[in-house]
């Protein structure tokens, strides 16, 4: 009699010596995120942003303008790559023509993930040298907002407030962010 519940109670334990052990696989098993993964971030989308005027400053001929763009959206989405610009001037779009790709006064942004109420930015810089030569700058190259046109046709940003004299050009950096970077300088 003695050999049988010696018995019964060593399965018994082998099987919860089973189940803990799967347990304990299950929960030390290291999560692995592929490539794959991070690829199938998607773009971001216009309607899915928003932007505003981080910070403005003046140097000797030129000015440096900092746009945080906030992602408004559900989902986590990648920020990156030279957009076209627009300038809004008395409610009416203007192509900006003489926009160089960074990089900038600022140094130079990097693509980066932003997820729900994160933000990057975009950097417009007038290095060109020439607004002290160009005083007080013409009318037609004052714009009071800017439009972002995304890369890929993935939408646009409109920002009204954004103080933008651009007599010479500018340059812009691409969408994203830089470690060390502070939106409001």
């Amino acid at each position: 009699m003695k050999s049988k519940i010696d018995a019964g109670y060593g399965i018994r334990l082998s099987g919860v010596l089973l189940v803990l052990l799967l347990s304990l696989t299950v929960v030390l098993s290291p999560v692995i995120t592929s490539k794959a993964d991070a690829a199938t971030i998607k773009p971001c989308q216009g309607k899915y942003l928003a932007g505003a005027t981080a910070s403005s400053s003046l140097y000797a001929g030129g000015g440096i303008i900092v746009v945080a763009i906030t992602n408004v959206g559900p989902s986590t989405c990648q920020l990156g790559g030279h957009p076209r610009l627009l300038g809004v001037r008395g409610g009416h779009e203007y192509k900006l023509t003489h926009v160089g790709e960074g990089p900038t006064q600022d140094g130079q942004l990097h693509a980066t993930t932003l997820s729900p109420r994160e933000a990057g930015a975009l950097i417009l810089d007038t290095p060109l040298g020439c607004n002290a030569n160009v005083y007080p700058p013409p009318a037609a190259s004052n714009y009071t907002g800017v439009v972002i046109v995304l890369p890929d046709q993935q939408g646009h940003i409109k920002i009204l407030g954004v103080p933008l004299a651009m007599p010479c050009g500018a340059s812009e950096s691409q969408l994203g962010w830089a470690k060390g970077f502070e939106l409001y300088q």
